[in-house]
């Protein structure tokens, strides 16, 4: 018998379990985790099956066997998700025995979000999440610049999900690096075909942003550098974006990620200016060359003369540390005309077009879009 049946197994909602290879023994309320079919199989097989795939790596230890504490969701036969603490360890004898607690059952759609997670996971592994491309326009000829990569999901029935749709599940589940891995080199490798295929179009670039936690790990600039490279991107022609509350987060580690690429000969973007609690009196210490002007003070520079002297005073300042400007959200010809006038040199925005597919923002490189802007 388990020695934790008369105790904590009867407490409510617990499960006592003991793992023997893939012998199985569940006492307690099985059927109150929607595990009553497991109960009866007595297999530990039947037992990891319930698990969410990005869990099942942690069930694994009960076999190992090995020392467990972790919060595990589960899927119980009625279809239910639900969340639980699994707790124990390994014993005498090649038995492992824990507890099953409950850690609160799961909200409504609760198995959709898992289902996206899941799906997510597999989109990953089968090269699904892609960068669309938002061009960025130079402001004073209307030419193609460049382009932002955007992250998009690409499902089997051609639709495209935008980041809204499934960034919240990827930052629960740590996929954001994976995500922005993928996203970056996919723009990498778009690009260096785009320049390839029109040989005139040398100063095309491509812009993709990165989050703290992925700009301080120790191998991302390495990692970044090589990926450029083996896509056949010159490095100059790849910026990347970093919002100034991401560099604050550590900026030291920041600071010595950045200084790695810019000596790789890559270009650095402050991105979303005025959001944060930086300033541009930091711009010493980090190498950027261009800032961004966060879509806010754009779109309110049409009626608000307060915005437009701060676009002035920024564009003043950026230009004393010879940076490049580019302005968020430029939705109306007017907003292009008033943006060119406080000095910006580019713009991106729905007046020029949304996030393209791959395959749309090569025919822009080629053909530009009529009445919007023109060929790279």
């Amino acid at each position: 018998m388990i020695d934790l049946f008369d105790t904590a197994a009867r407490a409510a909602g617990a499960l006592a379990v003991e793992v023997r290879g893939d012998a199985l023994r569940l006492e307690g309320d099985a059927a109150r985790h929607g595990l009553g079919a497991v109960q009866a199989s007595q297999r530990f097989t039947e037992l990891a099956a319930c698990a969410a795939p990005g869990d099942r790596s942690l069930l694994s230890a009960l076999s190992d066997p090995a020392r467990i504490d972790a919060r595990v969701r589960l899927i119980g036969e009625d279809g239910r998700l639900r969340y639980v603490r699994l707790i124990g360890g390994p014993e005498e004898g090649g038995i492992w025995r824990g507890l099953i607690l409950p850690a609160g059952a799961s909200p409504d759609g609760g198995l959709a979000a898992l289902d996206l997670e899941t799906a997510l996971r597999q989109a990953l592994k089968d090269g699904a999440v892609i960068a669309h491309h938002q061009p960025v326009i130079a402001l004073v000829d209307r030419r193609l610049a460049g382009f932002e990569a955007l992250a998009r999901w690409e499902r089997p029935d051609g639709s495209a999900l935008g980041p809204d749709v499934f960034m919240g599940v990827a930052a629960d589940h740590g996929l954001i690096g994976a995500i922005g891995d993928a996203v970056r080199s996919c723009a990498a490798r778009d690009a260096s075909a785009w320049r390839i295929a029109r040989p005139d179009a040398k100063t095309l670039f491509v812009a993709a942003n990165a989050t703290a936690s992925e700009l301080c790990a120790p191998d991302f600039a390495d990692r970044l550098i090589d990926e450029v490279r083996n896509a056949g991107l010159p490095a100059h022609a790849f910026k990347l974006e970093i919002s100034e509350t991401e560099v604050m987060r550590d900026p030291d580690a920041a600071e010595a990620a950045m200084k790695a690429l810019r000596k790789a000969g890559f270009s650095l973007v402050l991105d979303d200016f005025g959001t944060g609690y930086s300033s541009l009196s930091r711009l010493d210490r980090f190498p950027f060359d261009t800032v961004k002007i966060d879509q806010y003070f754009t779109r309110l520079a049409e009626t608000d003369p307060s915005a437009r002297t701060i676009i002035s005073g920024v564009v003043r300042i950026a230009r004393s540390y010879a940076m490049t400007i580019v302005a968020e959200g430029i939705e109306t010809p007017a907003a292009a005309e008033l943006c060119t006038e406080l000095g910006c040199d580019y713009g991106q925005g729905f007046r020029y077009a949304q996030a393209l597919t791959p395959e749309d923002a090569a025919d822009a490189v080629v053909s530009g879009i009529e009445g919007r802007f023109g060929a790279a």
